[in-house]
């Protein structure tokens, strides 16, 4: 009986040194892998002339919050959403960041981390109505035939009604936005998940953890739409002018 329980305890002993080397070593490999990440941001952060943060001490996380992909963590039993290596800049007036933000997805059974590299700009300047613009995919097609759902699209610019998913309940305001020389610009490069809100804009290749080359051409994409938009800016006033008339508009209606 002594000799079993002694075997059982050398067993238990042995699977709990097994357990500790695993974790020891996946933490170091964690660690490894989160210190070269950061020393390439930082790199990348020296020759694009901007300012290096490891951690997020500005709470981007929940500055963020009302864009779907910042939302996710809100819809948690506890909050995952990670948000790590921020490069901060300035183009002009307008505030511009780059940096990594992970959550974790789970499926009852197993889990999994998603990283993806985020471009965000804040100007104070600017009132962005709110839109959001994706890669158009199959199921949009089938949306569109069905009639469930529509986007807005561009009669003088088929590519681009072909290649994104546009919406917004300000139609009239994104029509004036979306320029013909910024379609151009959006359909010539590689396509990207964008969404503005009032003062802000953010811009993401879903679960993409863009290395540091691919990650400066990104930016440097991201900052030229940025002075894009600038240039064709919507004032306040405007969208509460439209806001007005979009309330309006339906009580006329009924009143015919």
């Amino acid at each position: 009986m002594l000799l079993f329980a002694s075997e059982a305890i050398n067993a238990l002993l042995a699977m709990t040194g097994l357990f500790t080397a695993i974790f020891a070593t996946v933490f170091i490999w964690k660690s490894r892998r989160e210190a070269r990440r950061l020393a390439e941001m930082e790199a990348l952060g020296q020759g694009l002339g901007l300012s290096v943060l490891p951690k997020d001490s500005l709470s981007l996380g929940r500055q963020l919050q009302q864009f779907e992909l910042f939302s996710r963590e809100g819809r948690s039993w506890f909050r995952n959403g990670h948000v790590s290596n921020i490069l901060r800049g300035q183009v002009e007036d307008t505030e511009v960041y780059l940096f990594d933000y992970s959550y974790v997805v789970s499926t009852g059974k197993s889990s999994h981390r998603i990283t993806q590299t985020v471009f965000f700009a804040n100007d104070k300047n600017w009132y962005l109505p709110d839109f959001r613009l994706k890669p158009e995919t199959w199921w949009h097609k089938v949306l569109k035939m069905t009639g469930w759902k529509e986007d807005i699209n561009f009669s003088d610019s088929p590519d681009f009604s072909e290649k994104f998913w546009l919406t917004s309940n300000f139609e009239q305001l994104i029509r004036e936005k979306f320029t013909p020389a910024l379609q151009a610009f959006l359909t010539e490069r590689p396509p990207v998940h964008l969404e503005g809100s009032n003062y802000y804009l953010i811009a993401y290749k879903p679960g993409k953890t863009l290395d540091p080359d691919a990650a400066r051409t990104f930016f440097e994409h991201c900052c030229a739409l940025v002075k894009m938009l600038k240039e064709g800016k919507t004032e306040l006033l405007d969208l509460a002018e439209w806001k007005e008339k979009e309330i309006v508009t339906p009580e006329v209606n009924r009143k015919e």
